[in-house]
Formats: C-alpha cells, structure tokens, sequence
C-alpha cells in the first residue's frame, strides 16, 4: 500500500514524473491508494489485471459525467448500449479503405504548414528558434476539422482569428489540467447532487476561475458546432454534399441510413463533434511535437530518418498510403517516453508504468529506441498480451474503451512529419523543455510556466 497523504494530488501534478516511477519501482504492479473523501483507488499494471479491467466495459467503465458536461453525449461521454452503438456507426470511417481517401486531405493541409513554415525560414545556411507546437496545434486543428468536420479554420499561410479554434484549443488545455482530471475523479460524488442543468449552474457560479473557463469555452463550442452540423445536415439532406470525406458526412449519411432502433438522435450526432476534436488535436499535435524534439536530441536517428523518406519520395512528391506504411523507421520512430500516465477510471490504469515495465522492455525500458520495433520483439513481450490496441502498448488504451481512431491519427503524423523532414533539419534550441503531466502531457519552457510551446532551431534541407 501507498502510505503517503493526498495520493490523488501526487498522482496528477505536473511534476510528478518521478512519483510515478518510485511507486511503480517500490510497490509493484497492483498499489492501493489514499483517495478522494476518504476512499481508496487502485494504481494498476499488472497484465492480467489491465486485461480484466479493459475487457469488462460493465463493470470497469469510466465515469461519463464531466465529459458529458464539456463535450455532449459523443463516444467518451456515453457508456453500455449507446456507446456500443456509437462506436458501431463509426468504425467504417476509420478502415483502411476510407483512410485512401484522406490522404489527399492531410497533404493538402500539410503544404499550406511547409509553406507557412519556408516562410517564416532563412536561406538553407541559417536556421531560426521556432515554436514548433505552435505550429503542430494549428496543423492539427485544421487536420481533424478537415478531415473531422469537412471545415476549414486556419488557412496556416496567413494568420487569422477565428472563435471556435480558439475555444478549441483553450479547451483541451483547461479539459485535461490536473483540476479538470479531480473534478472527473469526483464525478461518482458530484452525480448525485442534482441533475445536470443545476450542477451546469454550479459550475457557472464556481469561485474556480478554471471551472467557469470550461463552461464559457463549452458553449462557444456548442453554438458554432450547432451551426456547422445542421448546414451539413441540410447540405447532405438536399443531395448537395453526396460525396465529402470526413468523418461527420460520411456518419450523417450512415444515420439517415440506419433502421430506427440503430439511429442516432440530433445530440449524440453533435456530441461526435466536439469529440472528435478533443480527442485528436491535442494528443495528435503534441505527439508530433515532442518527436520532433526527440529527433532534434538525436540527429543520427533524424538522419537515417530523413534518408528513408527522400529514398521513398525519389521521383515522385507526395507518398500515398501504402508507401508511407511501408516507412518502417518513420513507423518506429514515434514512440514517445511521456505517455498519458493513467487513464480516468477509479482504477488507474498507468499507461506510463505499463509502457515502461523493464520487465517487458528490458533494462533501457526508459530509453528513446525506435530499433526496439525493428528488431523482434523481446520474448516477453511477445507472449505478455498487452490488451493495447497499437503495438503492444497501452498509449491507445484497449478494449471496448480503445481509441477507436488511432489510425486516423497514425497517418495525420506520417503525413506530416514525413513532409517536415522532408524540408527541415531540426536542432535543439537554447530553450529549455519542461513536460508536464495532463489529461494530454504537454511541454512549456519552465515548471511555473502554464504556456504551452517547444522551441526548437529550425533549418532548411538542402535540395541538393
């Protein structure tokens, strides 16, 4: 057991990378802590646990109260039956076969990002500090409304001001602080309270300036998204949009579709929205961000990184979907040390500890190693039944919770980061980075610092 006091406060502050790791390394894969008023929670890693608690959605779900406030009943917030039928009409958008179809959508985001970026770049012989996540949060807002949505809210050559982009962003920020992930873990109490419109009430009233940003950023979010589904509706409707891609076209003419029973109502529809934004923008932008730096900190991976997609590119520009595939060191390379630390559940899923187990990954568990997917798998591994849904990793979760869009995320960062490395060297700047633990971890350039950003000395590739 972990004896020591506020255990909920260790676990979630920004810093406690290192409590983290002594618990896991002390206690072992199963620890019990001291929790909310009172009660206790499990910290758990153990394999056979992770499988049981990921394949019992009935019993082991998360609590969907504050992300039905924030987002609408979309497929994080809603649980049993519905989530199952959620999660049924939108598989088919995430198949390889609709993924083709996207392809062209992400390059042509990713062009207007190059161009923005040359820009902004000296001659080939000098380079510049760059807030690269800056630049990767626009990118990924616009990939996922593009390709989300079917809209557009940043044309990235040119900067503009829109509401529901910053709102967007804002909120992923406040919705996955170490105050927000509390207030999640305090929603089996929060419930029954009242119901939903007098704790919205409440949380209108609240003395925490955090908790009355979320609700003015939520209905910033619900207003425009509003607006942009019922055009869509009306588009789709009158036959005028037979034939867009993204995801909220292609599930809106599967519900028009669909037998009375598997329909879904107008809220569900708009709740997919907001979800579909909260779950890909930042994890997704910040993912390609801290790679980035992680090939800034070793230029001989970015090298031999950057060899295998100019070998790939060789007589052609843009590389389709099973040439990017087939980068298996662009497919390596991603992996990330600063995984999401648990997942919200009473039980605490450290996705940190697992992905890390030096049990399973060896001695260098710790250590940055894209050959680690090269070479076989150690044998541990191999026979360990990771219930992940992505390589034997718990960074997408699993199960019937698993992120059901890992692979529309997968490609966004081939996409992109195939591009930059295609026209940009990257080099550690001056700059210090500071990872921060969140819902989504996130860098700034000090422990005080609440901004968001990574800066890193920006060159461009020589043609030659």
């Amino acid at each position: 057991m972990c004896r020591a006091p506020r255990n909920a406060l260790q676990i979630s502050g920004r810093q406690s990378w290192d409590f983290h790791a002594a618990i896991a390394r002390k206690y072992g894969p199963v620890i019990k802590l001291h929790w909310l008023f009172g009660t206790s929670a499990l910290y758990v890693f153990d394999l056979l646990a992770l499988n049981h608690i990921i394949k019992d959605q009935e019993k082991f779900d998360q609590p969907p109260w504050t992300h039905n406030m924030m987002l609408g009943p979309g497929l994080l917030s809603v649980t049993g039956d519905t989530h199952r039928k959620q999660r049924k009409m939108l598989t088919p958008v995430f198949s390889a076969k609709h993924l083709r179809t996207v392809v062209p959508i992400f390059y042509e985001v990713t062009d207007k990002l190059i161009q923005a970026i040359s820009a902004r770049v000296p001659m080939h012989s000098e380079s510049t500090d760059m807030d690269v996540l800056g630049w990767m949060s626009r990118a990924a807002l616009e990939l996922i409304c593009r390709g989300g949505i079917g809209y557009s809210f940043d044309p990235l050559i040119e900067d503009v001001s829109d509401a529901y982009a910053e709102a967007a962003k804002y909120f992923v920020v406040t919705a996955t602080s170490p105050e927000t992930i509390l207030l999640r873990q305090m929603a089996p109490f929060l419930k029954h309270l009242g119901p939903s419109w007098l704790l919205h009430w409440v949380m209108e009233k609240s003395p925490m300036r955090l908790v009355r940003r979320i609700v003015q950023i939520t209905h910033v979010l619900h207003e425009r998204s509003l607006d942009i589904f019922r055009a869509k509706r009306a588009a789709i409707e009158a036959g005028d949009d037979s034939d867009s891609k993204d995801i909220l076209s292609i599930m809106l003419r599967a519900n028009m579709e669909a037998s009375g029973e598997d329909r879904l109502p107008e809220d569900q529809l708009l709740g997919q929205m907001s979800t579909i934004i909260f779950a890909a923008m930042d994890t997704t932008s910040n993912a390609m961000a801290r790679t980035l730096q992680l090939l800034a900190e070793y230029p001989q991976v970015q090298t031999k990184l950057r060899r295998e997609i100019a070998d790939a590119k060789a007589g052609g520009n843009h590389l389709d979907y099973d040439q990017l595939h087939a980068l298996s060191y662009l497919d390596a390379s991603p992996g990330s040390p600063h995984d999401f630390p648990t997942s919200i559940r009473r039980h605490l899923v450290s996705i940190l500890a697992c992905n890390r187990d030096k049990a399973l990954w060896g001695p260098d568990a710790d250590e940055w190693k894209p050959e680690r997917w090269l070479a076989p798998l150690p044998a541990a591994v191999e026979s360990a039944a990771v219930p992940g849904v992505y390589s034997n990793m718990m960074t997408f979760s699993g199960g019937a919770r698993g992120c059901i869009g890992f692979t529309f995320s997968q490609l966004e960062m081939k996409v992109v980061l195939s591009e930059k490395l295609a026209h940009f060297t990257f080099e550690l700047s001056e700059r210090p980075v500071v990872w921060n633990i969140a819902g989504v971890a996130y860098p700034t350039v000090t422990v005080e610092s609440t901004k968001q950003e990574l800066w890193l000395r920006v060159r461009k590739v020589r043609e030659e």
